[in-house]
């Protein structure tokens, strides 16, 4: 099979025309849809010769006479080490994006996608927000080709035209999700926050449906009402337990969707991350571009041995939210192979772990235990039950507050920053040196007195936070990471 020649200027691949057709009218519904309304809500002021079918036609043709001329002018190409992408038919439009300046290319599959055998692309330069930067419709040999040599491209090639020609590298799988783990990380999930999204959607309904159907809901109101205040214990308890089995489902449902057939390869330089049943997604991550490493356990993952994995990129929020950026399911190896190969295997594991002092459980007690606690005081003088309840709050909080205390500390090798944290979870951040951008100091009135200080420490993908350490330590930390940002000759990206 010939490579593409990425020179040349490319349409999008004619048989995913529908593709295009249907998100240039998810584009014009967006941006038309009151005037849709107002035509539907107002048909009585169309004249008697003009229906709603025919005004929609008339749409669909223009709709479709759009598409095709949005198709035929539109050309994507390399030209000296640019990625230049022309479109439009009335205004003419030329998007140049200098190839260092490429954050992350990524490419999706949906439904309709999979059907007509072709995928579309989108370019992230962590300072667009990549609406213009998306090509709908190409072929899976031209995706992989244009998409690993427009990630892999480090600014130093030559112009010549066999240069632009990519090669598909050896792949090395690193981790592969089969259906008993996705069925176990489903489990590991937080079924809390599944539960309270059901139940804020689910009273959503609710509140539509009465207001729709008003009478009829008054009818049955005045049985639900009798049916609950008759009802047992053992009526709520098998309330209770349908609602965390509907949860469960739910999560299970998500995870499956979300992770389905997940992917991770090692190409030269760069990870490869494929997922999704209906709507797949792949992500290349080249080594470079990656900030900032996170994963992340907790008390059922750690029944199973699993841990989840988050790359964190310099890319624009827009992008980022879209970006299978995650790694769920990893075992204790897959972290330590990826590490490894991120950070060439300069790891501060064996270093000194310094905590946060004692005096942050003070702080993070009187935030989330007292204060709340406090609050309703009035109630403790009418109903002795609150006491009890404001009492529980504090032990309850206390030990959550114990426990994030006792997890938070940092380590350091001058090259890399570990940083613990977390309470009922435990979260591990890790960064190199030399891709700080900034570095906050900070201190109250509070902490000067007792000679303690917290630091944020800044990257291209967000921040760490290292709370409440000593005041000489924030100091030496903080100047040496200045230091060697500017110092380092390293690329951060």
């Amino acid at each position: 099979m010939s490579k593409p020649d990425l020179t040349k200027p490319t349409r999008q691949e004619l048989r995913g025309f529908l593709v295009i057709l249907v998100f240039e009218v998810q584009k014009k519904i967006r941006a038309f849809w009151p005037i849709l309304i107002l035509i539907f809500a107002q048909k009585n002021l169309l004249p008697s010769s003009i229906t709603i079918p025919m005004v929609l036609g008339i749409l669909l043709l223009l709709l479709i006479v759009h598409a095709i001329l949005f198709y035929l002018n539109f050309y994507f190409y390399i030209d000296d080490n640019q990625f230049i992408i022309k479109k439009g038919y009335i205004r003419k439009k030329v998007l140049s994006i200098p190839l260092e300046r490429i954050q992350s290319v990524n490419t999706k599959q949906n439904l309709l996608q999979r059907l007509l055998n072709v995928y579309s692309l989108e370019v992230d330069t962590a300072g667009s927000a990549g609406k213009e930067l998306k090509i709908y419709s190409l072929s899976g040999s031209y995706t992989d080709h244009l998409t690993q040599f427009l990630q892999s491209h480090k600014g130093n090639a030559d112009d010549h035209k066999s240069d632009l020609i990519s090669n598909i590298n050896e792949e090395v799988e690193i981790l592969k999700l089969s259906h008993t783990d996705l069925l176990r990380i489903g489990i590991s999930q937080n079924h809390l926050k599944t539960g309270l999204i059901i139940l804020a959607f689910g009273s959503q309904i609710v509140g539509q449906i009465q207001d729709l159907f008003e009478e009829e809901t008054d009818a049955y109101s005045d049985s639900f009402q009798n049916i609950f205040s008759n009802s047992s214990i053992l009526f709520y308890a098998g309330l209770a337990i349908f609602a965390i089995v509907v949860s469960i489902l739910a999560t299970l449902l998500f995870t499956v969707v979300k992770y389905y057939d997940f992917k991770l390869i090692k190409i030269e330089q760069s990870y490869r991350i494929t997922a999704g049943l209906f709507n797949k997604r792949k992500v290349l991550l080249p080594f470079s571009k990656v900030q900032q490493l996170n994963w992340e356990t907790g008390p059922i993952k750690k029944m199973f041995g699993i841990f989840k994995i988050s790359f964190k990129q310099a890319v624009s929020k827009q992008i980022q939210q879209k970006q299978v950026v995650d790694a769920p399911g990893c075992l204790k190896q897959n972290i330590e192979i990826i590490r490894d190969e991120l950070f060439n295997g300069d790891l501060p594991d064996n270093s000194e772990k310094i905590y946060s002092h004692r005096r942050y459980f003070n702080l993070l007690w009187l935030l989330m235990g007292w204060l709340p606690a406090v609050i309703p005081i009035a109630l403790y003088i009418f109903e002795p039950l609150w006491i009890i309840a404001g009492g529980s709050w504090l032990i309850l909080s206390g030990l959550y507050c114990w426990k994030m205390v006792s997890k938070s500390y940092f380590q350091f090798n001058k090259s890399q920053l570990i940083v613990g944290k977390g309470a009922i979870n435990t979260v591990w951040q890790q960064s190199e040196s030399f891709k700080t951008q900034s570095v906050d100091f900070r201190q109250s009135f509070f902490q000067k007195r007792r000679g303690l200080a917290s630091l944020r420490v800044n990257n291209a993908s967000g921040h760490i936070d290292i709370p409440y350490i000593q005041e000489d330590v924030a100091n030496k930390l903080m100047n040496y990471l200045l230091y060697h940002v500017e110092t380092s000759n390293k690329k951060w990206m």
